[in-house]
């Protein structure tokens, strides 16, 4: 910046002139005027005028403005300057990506978005899904885990439409992946567009694998011209968005005392009595008592760095591109928790002949994730290290005097004893765990041209990936302060896995297209595709090595070999066309048709039609519309299609027979035997999903506000169910699954985007909205029966897998409330300081006086009803600033897992926020009393209001002016500081919001702020 603001010596003159508009020779204002490879620069005034003192000799002035063409010009030194700005009509001409190909922008009758990357991705992204955020409409994304790896955000588009997997179909470089794995681990910067096919005319094109909406990515290809070399890179550090606030180990103790005595009696005997408190708040015995804060003591500030190197260039007939990617990111959960990604890709693309095209693109990565045992699972769970945060009494210390890791306090002799902690840290680092993922991606196409008009394609592509996993728990010990054994594992184990999966996929596309007497644009496009997949497993597991320090089978492992192992493997034999139709510019037409049979179902139901139909007008190419230049374009659409679901397991419509059931023949005689404990569903077949559309996409005043609206609605019916009464005589005890529900969803979507300039100081703001206004399951065939769950429901009427329990009305705070109140459970020791429930229904329908399960109701949503964000953007001569805010509203979250419930089980801690509990001598009505009964069951009382706003991304960036850069070989520098989830705006404490649906999700890896500086450098 320094050698930036250094004055220029060279001679400097006065230019002047005026810029109008070229289609009525109006005078533009704002108009942007700067000097080419440097900072100097101006603006034109109300009457298009503008004056700037310019250096050297011919200096080419660059005229930029929003909405018309940039325009450079070689000054000669002599005349005024008069420039002549033309419309920019590029918005107008510009293309989404599409199944199977592209279409203009303007002639998209289907619900589709598409967003461009440029060469920097700069975002401290760690997988590619969560470049998403805040981007698309409709579309949900949610991280439920912040650990390395494992920290992929699920994607929702058009809310829930099945009682399966909701995940969309993924198509990279014409490659179709059925999970989220290859999107997330490709190369952020390797991205030219991503697009999400929201609607059924937009995504029938996949027929089956369409249902849930489908992504389609593609990367950057090479262009002709010099080999260019692009590389960027950051690091920075990732630090916990929420540290949860527990009891301090004095508080505890006192309140776990009172806990006891309101469970057991007046005369319980008590863990900690006043001297062991004493000893807490004046730590004057630390091994014994100590007061240990878990959460920071386990939590920690971890490091990130990116790096990403590229060449590309060709000529007019060959371009390519290869690029190489790595990521390193160690968790913020202290342990060895550690995650590496390899990233190479090559494009190639080649004219041999005027009439022949070939290329070839291959996506590969390799992921390395080193932990403590269990990798993954040492952090979840009951037993995991978050989970730790509660189950860890503060009064244990994090470490002894004599060096040892702290796992029981000073009562862990007493009657009343502390139970021995799973130390959290040591726990990070005990045992190893190595998973390798290698995936290789692979496809060559060769695309013929018989006439201008007329193309045929051919394709195959191969996705490969193999995943090795290594899992070794060690011999191990325990001892308290004073070197006595506490605990110990005796046996150590070593299991080993692998799993091989390759997908073929070949593709042939007709492709027909043609303009008629300049009105009738047509084009037709005819495919057929063949995809096999194959899956092959194989675990083994050996116990008793001589030595921890020995993890490989051939190392002496003596006791319990075990070895299982598995395969499976699919096919999809797909016909698909495509018909789209442009009369005079303005009427648009596009039907879709695709027959897919899947070897899933049996040979009477393996294929299906999936159609799809839309229309759309072209309001401003009318004549009414004609001489009205603030609208650039208006567009009216709307669509139908029917979409299909295949993503159930295999075989679902074959008998299978259970093995191990064995009977004796006389008294002695063991009798192999096989029987059939399940039915199959011979009549198994699609899921269907209808869906309707109908859209508005306005741009205006130039181009500079852009709006699209939407009204959506999906149908799904045959969804899959299993929960049917079985007659006993049957003798089996499972039906599989049966194409019995119905389900529905729908809302609104807006999009508003505005790109202007004041002056030099270019900018634009824009946001979008989504409203969920019906989500609701709607048939469970017939006979189904609800299904429901300790925390959940399927129930009609309501949203899928409803949060289920109890109302709390209160809290009791006599005897005479609780003698004159529905008796709660049955129970007699319920008392002042305990929930009172709503008695809602007994088996008649009616209340009935008594608390039980027939009172459980719907207590929350766990689906948003509204998703929206907001973006912005400034750049003032080369200095950069963005922004993007991201929210969601309307859903609930169950939280009772990690410090939320009141002192439940032996040792564990609660929220800080439990030092107002109810007391007789305090009482409360908003928190109940210690050890009282039945405070713990499911109810409304732990559902949360999860809505929240947050400050996804923040960006600043420098670009060094050209007239430097070129000095040292550099078309670019840019430098930039990035950071994302920064700020959060939420009712919810202790906890971030954005979590995983179901339970226990308090107990994955919290969520991370990332705070990075890099530079981009392009050659």
């Amino acid at each position: 910046m320094f050698l930036l603001s250094l004055p220029s010596f060279s001679q400097t003159t006065t230019v002047s002139g005026t810029v109008v508009n070229a289609g009525d020779n109006t005078p533009v204002a704002g108009v942007s005027v700067v000097q080419q490879g440097s900072a100097n620069g101006t603006s034109t005034d109300s009457k298009g005028f503008f004056t700037l003192n310019v250096a050297g000799n011919s200096p080419v002035l660059v005229f930029s403005y929003v909405g018309f063409k940039t325009y450079s010009l070689e000054w000669d030194g002599t005349s005024a300057v008069a420039v002549k700005l033309e419309q920019d009509v590029s918005a107008l001409q510009d293309v989404v990506v599409v199944g199977y190909g592209v279409q203009k922008k303007i002639n998209q009758t289907g619900s589709t978005q598409t967003v461009k990357f440029d060469d920097a991705v700069n975002q401290p992204v760690t997988n590619s899904g969560q470049l998403m955020y805040g981007k698309f409409s409709g579309v949900q994304l949610t991280q439920g885990s912040g650990l390395p790896g494992a920290d992929a955000s699920s994607i929702v588009i058009r809310g829930v439409g099945t009682f399966g997997a909701t995940t969309p179909l993924v198509v990279i470089d014409n490659i179709q992946y059925s999970g989220l794995e290859a999107f997330n681990n490709l190369s952020p910067a390797d991205i030219e567009t991503i697009s999400v096919l929201k609607d059924a005319s937009a995504s029938a094109i996949y027929g089956a694998r369409g249902a849930n909406g489908v992504i389609v990515v593609t990367t950057k290809r090479g262009k002709s011209g010099a080999m260019s070399v692009v590389y960027n890179n950051y690091f920075g550090f990732q630090e916990v968005t929420v540290v949860p606030k527990y009891l301090n180990a004095a508080d505890y103790a006192r309140l776990k005392n009172e806990r006891d005595i309101n469970a057991n009696g007046a005369n319980a005997p008590l863990r900690y009595s006043e001297e062991d408190i004493q000893s807490i708040i004046d730590g004057s015995n630390p091994d014994k008592y100590a007061n240990t804060n878990w959460a920071k003591e386990i939590l920690r500030k971890a490091p990130v760095q990116n790096h990403y190197l590229a060449f590309s260039g060709g000529n007019e007939k060959t371009t390519y591109r290869v690029s190489m990617g790595y990521l390193n990111q160690e968790a913020i959960v202290r342990g060895k928790f550690k995650s590496e990604r390899f990233n190479v890709s090559f494009n190639i693309n080649s004219n041999v002949k005027k009439w022949l095209t070939i290329s070839n693109v291959t996506n590969a990565f390799w992921t390395k994730f080193r932990g403590p045992s269990g990798g993954a699972g040492a952090i979840t769970g009951e037993t995991g290290i978050i989970n730790q945060f509660q189950r860890s009494a503060p009064t244990v210390p994090v470490y002894y005097s004599n060096g040892e890791y702290g796992v029981v306090d000073g009562s862990y002799l007493k009657v009343n004893a502390s139970f021995p902690v799973t130390h959290a840290i040591r726990r990070g680092f005990l045992g190893d765990h190595k998973n390798d993922n290698i995936n290789i991606a692979d496809r060559f196409g060769v695309k013929v041209d018989f006439t201008k008009d007329l193309s045929f394609e051919t394709s195959g592509s191969l996705n490969l990936s193999y995943d090795n996993v290594s899992n070794f728990s060690p011999t191990d010990n325990t001892y308290d302060s004073e070197g006595n054994l506490v605990g110990q594992s005796l046996v150590n184990t070593l299991t080993n896995s692998t799993s091989f999966n390759y997908r073929l996929l070949n593709e042939n596309i007709l492709r027909y297209s043609r303009n008629i007497n300049k009105k009738h644009d047509l084009s037709v496009l005819l495919g057929h595709s063949v995809l096999y997949n194959r899956n092959d497993g194989f675990s083994g597991s050996l116990q008793g090595f001589p030595s921890n320090s020995i993890q490989e089978f051939d190392g002496g492992g003596v006791l319990n070999p075990s070895v299982s192992g598995g395969a499976n493997e699919e096919s999809v034999q797909s016909f698909f066309s495509r018909l789209n139709y442009v009369y005079n510019g303005k009427y648009l037409f596009e039907f879709n048709i695709r027959r897919d049979g899947s070897s899933k179902f049996g040979p009477s139901n393996r294929y299906a039609n999936f159609p799809s139909a839309s229309a759309g007008w072209r309001i401003n190419e009318e004549n009414f519309l004609s001489n009205v230049n603030w609208i650039s374009d208006l567009k009216l659409r709307a669509s139908w299609g029917i979409t299909g679901n295949d993503n159930i397991g295999n075989y679902i419509y074959a008998q299978n027979y259970n093995t191990g059931l064995d009977y004796y023949l006389g008294t002695n005689t063991i009798v192999g035997a096989v029987a059939l404990t399940g039915l199959a569903n011979p009549t198994i077949t699609w899921e269907t999903v209808e869906q309707y559309d109908i859209g508005v996409d306005a741009s205006l005043f130039r181009n500079r506000l852009s709006i699209t609206a939407d009204y959506f609605k999906r149908t799904s019916t045959d969804v899959l169910y299993g929960n049917f009464p079985i007659p006993r005589t049957i003798g089996v005890t499972n039906l599989a699954a049966q194409n019995a529900a119905s389900m529905v969803n729908g809302g609104l979507e807006l999009a508003v985007n505005y790109r202007g300039n004041i002056k030099a100081v270019n900018y634009s703001i824009g946001g979008s909205l989504s409203k969920f206004d019906l989500n609701e399951v709607t048939g469970l065939g017939d006979k189904g029966l609800e299904t429901i769950t300790a925390e959940s429901i399927v129930r009609i009427g309501v949203p899928f897998n409803s949060y289920f329990g109890y109302q709390v009305l209160g809290i009791f705070q006599t005897a005479d409330e609780v003698a004159n109140a529905p008796k709660q459970f049955g129970s007699v020791r319920t008392a002042p300081g305990d929930f009172q429930y709503a008695d809602l229904s007994g088996p008649a329908g009616k209340p009935d006086g008594v608390i039980d399960a027939f009172d459980r109701t719907v207590i929350g949503n766990p689906f948003p009803k509204m998703i929206y964000n907001f973006n912005g953007s400034l750049n003032f001569k080369g200095l950069e600033l963005s922004i993007l805010f991201e929210g969601v509203n309307g859903l609930d979250r169950l939280l009772n897992d990690n410090g939320q419930l009141p002192f439940e089980g032996d040792r564990n801690n609660s929220l800080s926020y439990w030092i107002n509990r109810w007391t007789p001598e305090k009482p409360s009505t908003t928190l109940p009393r210690l050890g009282g009964q039945n405070n713990a069951v499911v109810s409304d009382f732990y559902i949360e209001d999860a809505s929240y706003l947050r400050l996804k991304n923040l960006e600043l960036g420098y670009t060094v002016p050209a007239s430097f850069t070129q000095r040292f070989g550099l078309s670019k520098l840019r430098v930039f500081a990035s950071a994302q989830n920064l700020l959060t705006f939420t009712k919810m404490e202790n906890y971030d919001p954005e979590r995983a649906r179901g339970g226990n999700t308090d107990q994955l890896t919290p969520l991370y702020k990332v705070y990075t500086f890099g530079l981009n450098l392009k050659f």
